[in-house]
């Protein structure tokens, strides 16, 4: 498998209230896919694949909308699931404990921030 990095925004681009979507190549199935990259709420980088834990659709189900307002976390619109910004871990909704697919990042020195695709998820 061939590891690739994929631009997805610059550091000052990205803030608590933002996601910046990234298109990832698609899967084995030919379906595509994509990765959330947000701020924590203590100021670290996370991406994660837009895929919920508990059915494996995107978050957003095709809103475009990926926030609770309330909470700020990350949010499946379907089922309502809430997952942390910090980590990926579910902590309301039907798949409590269970954690979105991180995928790693690197930050250049010009605040360049990319995510690492290894390959076809599914």
């Amino acid at each position: 498998m061939t590891t690739r990095w994929i631009h997805a925004a610059h550091r000052d681009e990205l803030r608590p209230d933002v996601v910046k979507t990234v298109e990832l190549p698609r899967d084995s199935r030919g379906r595509p896919q994509e990765a959330l990259v947000v701020e924590s709420e203590h100021g670290r980088i996370r991406a994660y694949l837009n895929r919920c834990q508990h059915i494996a659709i995107p978050l957003d189900a095709g809103s475009r909308e990926f926030l609770d307002p309330a909470t700020k976390h990350l949010r499946c619109g379907t089922h309502g699931a809430l997952y942390r910004r910090e980590d990926g871990l579910c902590v309301a909704g039907p798949c409590i404990g269970e954690a979105l697919v991180q995928l790693p990042i690197r930050i250049g020195a010009d605040g360049t921030v990319e995510v690492r695709f290894d390959g076809p998820t599914e």
